[in-house]
């Protein structure tokens, strides 16, 4: 049986075929040009811009002083523990992990951290030395240095914490253990694990929900840094294209690298902590190279949900999700079985660092960044990497917070406080606190201009040392009542505290008793245009400059200003100007900016001499006696200062080591029963009274 043949078609299903198919040709090529191409172009676009061109921001880093230890040093032992407390260092029965030490009577060992100080790279080491009544003694090393506490970032608008490190500063076990836990495959895929998406989908059907994910490293990654927060299809498509062309510009280091810089480890407040350098130094004050196998771990396995995980909050789920991590690692051979079992045994002991918000030293950043100035712009300061090295001492700082806190609200009700503190020798900041409250809000040592009284007064008497012929403070001075005419006709007629006149006495008298009508005799023989004009080459210019209560402290200075105005006499005119800030290095460790030290004042030093052995016995049987007779200091120098009506309570004091100024009052200028004596004084005795 022959078969039929088949029929040609026919010139009409030709022109039917072609009338079909050519418009869907185009209308496919018209999709693949008008929307698949730039949906390509876009995510290339995306990959070269957030990974090829991409810049950290990096916010800058300050640095308290560090601490330094050698023979004949005087640190009581109270200042030893706190510090190595806060730079995260433990007590231990042995030394053989970095940050611990042991203290046997009165002989520490320490295994130090190591830093990469403005001056070079110090490593880690073992130290030794003793404490014996307050001095260091015996020390293994001509200088003992400890790395400076970190007190604070300046950030950026973003609020990221964040310092990159190059992969080989992560320790091998992290980078192995990382893919142990995240991504078994990521050695082998091209940025998307297909068998493992298919894994993840059938494990989460047959479980009903999700309980595993099928994203790679480079994906978690590509995610992070787009940081997407919705969950469609859309998105992923976008991750797995994305991370197929970032495979093909990036190896597998690269990618693991940016990974451990890119990934968020928590939140401190507003600020989010990314990167393996910040969260190891955020739960555990080291860096990467030095976590335990145990802190390692942990970190890893908060990845997945750091809130859900966290280590304070949710010690025990934080402990469980760490072991699981340890058996993924033993099970892989990442570690082995003596690490993984000493591991797991391992409690879990972290102290979140407290300088990631620095809240606790906000009143010391804003003295900072008023001094850096103009010199650093903001957008260098908050997004390039700097590290600023200062002058503040943490167990100063503490002690001076504890004390506004503690103890201002004994005094009287409804008032507030503020100080500083600084090296009585070369001017550095060593703390400062504008408020009586844990936190400040509102920094009142530099912002808060209030009269400064009888504080004003030892500088009329070194001027007329300098300025008036044969003038000693042993000459005689009327301490009589004086009525001076003033241009508007009316008349000023200042009394002494007690309402009482001593007649003659010597200038060291009255200065040593704060008396009042005694200085105003002894400036109106300077004169109100000359003292004035006297005290701006301290840098003051007094705006009442034409009334004579200048002599009585009627001008409004802030505690920082009265510090500055009080070193000349606290540093016998070696330096005349505070300093916050020692060194400014940049992310390559190369010096920016290093504080000088400067003296450009010229003092008669004689005149100094009697106006600083006036001030010593201001503290003894003045007007500061009770330093004395209650705390039993000496060796001290002071003046009290109190404004009209007690509104402003004021004590500055110094000896050679430290100067500090206190000041006590109300935020609304309203009066308060204290005088200097009995306000500010009584913090400074106690502040004093905790750091020797």
């Amino acid at each position: 049986m022959s078969s039929k043949p088949k029929k040609k078609p026919t010139k009409g299903s030709k022109r039917t075929d072609g009338f079909i198919l050519r418009p869907l040709l185009w209308l496919g090529t018209g999709f693949v040009i008008g929307f698949c191409l730039p949906w390509y172009l876009y995510l290339q676009f995306v990959v070269n811009s957030l990974f090829i061109e991409y810049n950290w921001t990096i916010p800058s880093s300050i640095y308290a002083r560090e601490l330094n230890l050698y023979n004949g040093k005087k640190i009581n032992l109270k200042a030893i523990k706190y510090e190595l407390s806060q730079l995260g260092y433990k007590k231990s029965s042995s030394i053989d992990s970095i940050g611990t030490f042991t203290q046997i009577n009165n002989t520490f060992k320490i295994h130090t951290k190591g830093f990469n100080f403005f001056d070079g790279l110090e490593k880690s080491k073992i130290v030794q030395f003793d404490l014996d009544n307050g001095q260091i003694n015996n020390a293994s090393e001509a200088i003992i240095r400890f790395e400076p506490l970190l007190i604070g970032q300046f950030y950026s608008t973003n609020f990221e914490n964040r310092q990159p490190i190059p992969i080989s500063q992560v320790p091998n076990t992290m980078v192995m253990g990382l893919q142990a836990i995240e991504d078994r495959s990521f050695n082998h895929h091209p940025g998307v694990d297909v068998l493992g998406v298919l894994r993840a989908m059938v494990r989460n059907i047959t479980s009903g929900r999700v309980v595993q994910g099928g994203s790679t490293i480079t994906q978690q990654l590509i995610k992070n840094r787009l940081n997407y927060s919705s969950r469609s299809w859309l998105r992923k498509i976008n991750e797995a294209i994305a991370a197929l062309m970032l495979e093909r510009k990036f190896d597998k280091g690269a990618i693991i690298e940016n990974y451990f810089n890119e990934i968020y480890w928590g939140q401190k407040g507003s600020i989010a902590i990314h990167g393996i350098k910040q969260a190891a130094h955020y739960y555990f004050s080291k860096t990467p190279s030095q976590l335990s196998i145990s802190e390692q771990a942990l970190l890893i396995g908060i990845i997945k949900g750091p809130s859900w995980y966290h280590p304070i909050k949710h010690k025990q789920r934080a402990i469980s999700r760490r072991n699981i991590v340890l058996n993924s690692w033993y099970q892989t051979s990442v570690i082995t079985k003596q690490q993984w079992m000493k591991a797991k045994k391992t409690s879990l002991s972290v102290q979140l660092n407290t300088a990631f918000t620095g809240s606790n030293y906000r009143d010391f950043m804003d003295l900072v960044k008023q001094q850096l100035g103009e010199s650093i712009p903001s957008q260098e300061l908050n997004t390039k990497g700097l590290r600023i090295f200062t002058t503040l001492n943490p167990f100063i700082q503490h002690q001076l917070a504890n004390t506004l806190q503690s103890k201002t609200d004994d005094l009287a009700k409804n008032i507030q406080s503020a100080a500083l503190v600084s090296d009585a020798r070369t001017g550095e900041v060593l703390a400062i606190k504008g408020d009586k409250n844990k936190t400040s809000y509102y920094n009142r040592t530099l912002l808060s201009k209030r009269q400064i009284g009888s504080l004003i007064k030892p500088f009329v008497y070194l001027a007329a040392l300098e300025q008036l012929p044969n003038f000693t403070m042993s000459t005689l001075i009327a301490d009589n009542p004086i009525k001076v005419k003033l241009k508007q006709g009316d008349y000023w007629q200042p009394k002494n505290y007690d309402d009482k006149s001593l007649g003659q006495i010597p200038a060291q008298i009255a200065l040593i008793k704060s008396r009042n009508q005694a200085t105003v005799n002894l400036g109106l023989q300077l004169g109100v245009d000359r003292f004035v004009k006297y005290l701006k080459k301290f840098g003051l210019n007094i705006i009442r400059s034409n009334h004579p209560s200048v002599f009585l402290g009627a001008t409004e200075l802030t505690p920082y200003e009265v510090s500055n105005l009080y070193l000349i006499l606290a540093s016998n005119n070696t330096v005349n100007q505070l300093v916050s800030i020692r060194q400014v290095v940049d992310k390559n460790n190369k010096l920016i900016r290093q504080t000088k030290y400067s003296k450009n004042i010229l003092i008669n030093k004689n005149a100094l001499f009697q106006v600083r052995e006036a001030l010593q016995q201001v503290t003894i049987k003045g007007t500061a006696a009770k330093l004395s007779y209650k705390y039993n200091f000496n060796n001290l120098y002071g003046k009290t200062g109190t404004s009209n009506q007690g509104k402003n309570s004021w004590f500055v004091g110094f000896n050679k080591n430290y100067l500090a100024t206190f000041w006590v009052g109300k935020d609304n200028n309203k009066p308060t029963p204290l005088t200097g004596s009995s306000g500010a004084l009584i913090l400074w005795g106690n502040w004093f009274k905790s750091i020797i």
